[in-house]
Formats: C-alpha cells, structure tokens, sequence
C-alpha cells in the first residue's frame, strides 16, 4: 500500500498542558505531561500509519527547534 497523506505531530508546551499539534495547527488534545502527549501522539500516529498515511512525531524543544520522535510508514517492515 502507498502513503497518500503524509502528517506532522508536534508535541509542544502551551500554557499549563501539553498539547499535540497537527500540521494544520489544529490540537489533538491537552495533556497534563509531556511524557502522556507524546504517548498519545505515538498511539495516534501508529493508529494512521496502519490506514497507509505516513506520520511523523517531532516534539518542540524549549529553545523553540523541534527534535523528531518517530518516522512511522504503511512501508515499513
């Protein structure tokens, strides 16, 4: 199966939670940790790898850079 989407989440600090972004900008949800975001983000991403998206998983740094998580692929082994 070939990717036809492919999808950017970003695990980023905003105000009092934890938030994960799509590359829209829309919000995934507010959680109370950082470790709890990118678990749902890693969950999330799996979820849409499995329907032959390609995701990406970054998570924003405090000096504002963004660090990748996880490449996820319908092509991987």
């Amino acid at each position: 199966m070939d990717c036809y989407l492919h999808l950017n989440y970003i695990v980023e600090r905003q105000r009092e939670a934890w938030t994960v972004r799509m590359q829209g900008g829309d919000c995934g949800g507010n959680f109370g940790s950082r470790r709890d975001a990118l678990k749902a983000a890693l969950k999330d991403a799996e979820r849409v790898c499995d329907l032959g998206h390609h995701v990406q998983v970054f998570a924003r740094r405090a000096d504002g850079s963004l660090r990748q998580i996880a490449d996820r692929s319908a092509a991987r082994p």
